[in-house]
């Protein structure tokens, strides 16, 4: 008996078994021969960034953190610029964290800034939430105004692990980031953050400061949007 011709349907889904097998014997030999697949690369922050309605002043690297005590994390990069407006300082850090879990209560708490603060005594946040930027902690501390936040990879910022994971689930595991993965070029469950500490001294009027601020927050992360490290 003569074997039967190929049907159309057998005829359409050879290409694609090929074309499959190919996909994967090509990611197996990158990964083997390309020993950055997979593996951070090295980033600095620019030295110059501008922030609309303030002067920049000057800018100077923070020194990288491998795994801090708290939370397991790592500090890849950082950069703290200064700007002023008439006679009001404006100060931002940035920090490129990764294998982080997004809880910037943690980061902050162990900041050198709040190092000073009195046994028992509470660092207050406000979370607020912005349709144009995301969650971001509010908090004022010695006549400083706060803003502490992550800025994501993908979508918006958050500031707790439960927004961070969220974050995760509904931009980093989706069927379009498959092939990037299987590449190297990106991370499934992308565990990156740009963690953001800005202030500036509360003044005369405090909601006048606060306003201040979370405009220059909303400009900062417009910058960012987009313009995340790349791996």
């Amino acid at each position: 008996m003569s074997p039967s011709p190929p049907t159309s349907a057998t005829r359409l889904w050879l290409p694609i078994l090929a074309l499959n097998v190919l996909i994967v014997v090509g990611v197996a030999v990158r990964v083997f021969t390309d020993p950055r697949v997979g593996n951070l690369q090295a980033y600095e922050f620019p030295e110059t960034i501008e922030i609309e309605g303030w002067n920049f002043t000057d800018s100077e690297s923070i020194k990288p953190v491998e795994k801090p005590e708290y939370e397991g994390s790592s500090y890849r990069a950082g950069r703290h610029y200064r700007y002023r407006q008439g006679r009001t300082p404006l100060d931002v850090e940035i920090r490129y964290v990764t294998e982080t879990l997004g809880g910037v209560d943690l980061f902050t708490r162990e900041h050198e800034r709040f190092q000073g603060k009195a046994d028992g005594e509470e660092i207050v946040a406000l979370i607020r939430q912005s349709p144009e930027t995301g969650a971001f902690a509010q908090l004022t501390y010695d006549d400083y105004a706060y803003i502490s936040t992550c800025i994501n990879p993908r979508g918006l910022s958050t500031v707790s692990p439960d927004q961070f994971q969220r974050n995760q689930e509904l931009y980093d595991t989706v069927m379009g980031r498959v092939i990037p993965w299987l590449l190297g070029r990106d991370r499934w469950r992308d565990d990156r953050c740009l963690w953001t500490l800005m202030y500036m001294p509360l003044g005369d009027d405090p909601d006048q400061t606060q306003d201040q601020l979370e405009a220059a927050w909303r400009d900062w992360f417009d910058t960012w949007e987009g313009q995340f490290p790349p791996l």
